[in-house]
């Protein structure tokens, strides 16, 4: 390689010095696009990557938003070459900034075979790189010894068990970026621990996120949706360098249907309707919820009812109480309990002890997590007839444990609910708003195998806590509906009175004898 001259370093320090903040003309300056004789020389940016370009240095150009956190997540289908286009921004900062960055991605081998071989050919490819940085196994730093610690961009490892170890990227005055490649599988504590090097002031800040949309709940697809950030859906259809027979082909596969989940992520940038390993499928709820339209809860009266209830185990969750009676389910309660006002779980047990009596319930299953002062509560008031489930406690599909295709009752319950669903059941909701929240959380949980039983099992409510940033709290309280079987309904309430409170056709009326459950005006309508 010839040495190059210093007339011509000079003149290239003083361009990139120029446009230090327009990534339209800095993507020229830095590497060789058009440039005869360079491995660039038949190729050009692609129209949306100098889009995006161009909204980011307006951003950075103006002085009043440079300091604020530039956010930019992108969605495509295969072949969009989103991570060359991280590779060319993180290269572009880092000859004009002093920056430091991080970049990550689902995996280390996704890290280690395609992300960072991607960086290390538009590192080969831009100007004068050996002048100004070096690499070194997967870091690329200043070659000034004395600036390598804060100009510099590494790889970084996370881990679901230590996330502490994706924070700690400080670089105050100068520049500092996180690029998630392969996002989508990146779980939503990982991005929390990440937020804290956006926190420093007269500092340039970017957070970059890429990604095939394969998870409709990842916190990818929340950040797609999020006013704080820039996002951009590309459908590969529009890129001109895409082959039209490959697009034709991957339809074909799909048979013909352009929402077909494969052909959502493969070349239309959207995620799957439903998760791949998802339990419960959004096709199956959104039936559910349909043929409550024109259901006749008459037709079930003289069916077992149930009431299940999961009460909030941390702060910021919420307690949902459902109903279920034969075939027909409905979310009757979802709430937070407000501690600045004194509401704890007795709030919840007199709601739970109102729907007992109104609706004639015959069986009432809690989450032992948070309920067992509730449980306590009423066994002290007489009523046997309510139950303690603990999500981590042995299946009871068969009489032998051993012989349960279930690796604990949560599995249970989770496969039993999908099936019940997929069979005609009836999802109904108090309030038409949840009837949103009922169709993302109820395919939120994933199905797994046990690794040496192999017997199926469910994703537990606190990883996907913190895969997806928040608690399944109203799938958790449905499938709790399915603990197990009840057959008879209790002898006091062989003549069901409560159908018409569920359809809303019979107004509040007070008891006839005073109940030290008694509610306060503000929860007796609790009905539509």
């Amino acid at each position: 390689m010839s040495i190059p001259k210093q007339e011509d370093i000079d003149l290239f320090k003083s361009l990139i010095d120029k446009y230090r903040y327009d990534f339209c003309k800095l993507v020229y300056i830095i590497f060789p696009f058009g440039e005869k004789g360079s491995a660039l020389e038949h190729k050009m940016p692609y129209d949306w990557q100098m889009e995006e370009w161009a909204r980011m240095s307006a951003h950075l150009s103006n002085p009043l938003t440079r300091y604020e956190t530039y956010r930019l997540a992108v969605s495509s289908g295969n072949g969009a070459a989103k991570t060359a286009f991280g590779c060319m921004t993180n290269l572009m900062l880092l000859y004009t900034q002093r920056l430091k960055a991080r970049m990550t991605a689902n995996t280390d081998p996704q890290m280690n075979s395609v992300v960072w071989p991607e960086m290390d050919k538009w590192f080969r490819l831009a100007r004068f790189q050996e002048h100004f940085f070096e690499k070194f196994g997967k870091s690329i730093k200043a070659k000034n010894a004395e600036d390598a610690e804060t100009w510099r961009i590494d790889t970084v490892t996370w881990s679901e068990e230590a996330p502490a170890s994706i924070s700690g990227l400080h670089n105050e005055g100068f520049a500092v970026a996180y690029t998630f490649e392969e996002a989508p599988g990146i779980p939503a504590k990982i991005w929390q621990y990440a937020a804290g090097a956006f926190t420093e002031r007269n500092t340039i800040k970017l957070h970059l996120a890429f990604g095939n949309s394969d998870d409709p709940e990842s916190k990818f697809e929340q950040v797609m949706s999020s006013p704080l950030w820039h996002s951009r859906r590309i459908d590969t259809r529009t890129l001109k360098h895409i082959d039209p027979k490959q697009i034709a082909d991957w339809l074909m596969e799909c048979g013909g249907d352009e929402d077909a989940d494969d052909f959502r992520v493969r070349v239309r940038g959207l995620p799957r309707k439903t998760a791949k390993d998802s339990i419960i499928k959004l096709e199956a709820v959104k039936d559910a919820i349909e043929r409550a339209k024109d259901f006749d809860l008459e037709s079930v009266s003289m069916l077992p009812s149930i009431l299940g209830c999961d009460p909030a185990w941390r702060g910021g969750d919420e307690t949902c109480i459902w109903f279920r009676q034969g075939q027909y389910t409905k979310l009757l309660e979802k709430y937070k309990l407000d501690k600045a006002l004194g509401e704890d779980h007795m709030l919840t047990f007199q709601k739970l002890c109102k729907y007992e009596k109104d609706l004639r319930v015959d069986q009432v299953f809690i989450d032992q997590g948070e309920g067992t002062g509730i449980y306590t509560l009423a066994n002290n008031s007489g009523r046997t007839h309510w139950e303690l489930v603990s999500f981590a406690s042995s299946p009871n599909d068969t009489p032998e444990t051993k012989d349960s295709k279930y690796g604990n009752i949560r599995a249970q319950m989770y496969y039993e609910a999908e099936e019940w669903i997929r069979k005609g059941g009836i999802i109904d909701s108090r309030e038409k708003e949840w009837f949103e929240i009922i169709e993302k959380q109820l395919c939120w949980t994933k199905g797994t195998r046990h690794k040496i039983t192999l017997k199926k099992m469910a994703e537990p409510k606190l990883e996907i806590k913190e895969r997806v940033g928040q608690s399944p709290d109203v799938a958790d309280g449905f499938v709790l509906l399915f603990a197990r079987p009840v057959l008879e309904r209790l002898p006091e309430n062989s003549v069901n009175v409560g159908q018409e409170l569920l359809t809303g056709t019979t107004p509040w009326t007070m008891p006839e004898h005073e109940s030290p459950y008694d509610m306060d005006a503000d929860y007796r309508v609790i009905y539509d």
